[in-house]
């Protein structure tokens, strides 16, 4: 499987889940690594949401996550 990122070509490796175990991303190691560090920093609050958004595939497909549930 590869890495949601936007234009990451990498092996996912790593599955993100919501609070309901649910699966919303799946990561290289190395974005991984890039969204967990800013999650732990709470000044980092735009940084957070930008990659929040390139872990899904892009601001299209976060979207339609959001509103359909795909």
């Amino acid at each position: 499987m590869e890495c949601t990122w936007v234009k990451c070509e990498n092996k996912a490796v790593r599955q993100q889940l919501d609070k309901n175990g649910i699966g919303w991303a799946n990561l290289c190691e190395e974005h991984h690594i890039l969204l967990e560090e800013t999650l732990s920093d709470r000044t980092k609050v735009k940084q957070m949401l930008s990659y929040w958004i390139k872990a899904q595939g892009g601001a299209q497909r976060a979207t339609d996550r959001v509103i359909h549930g795909v």
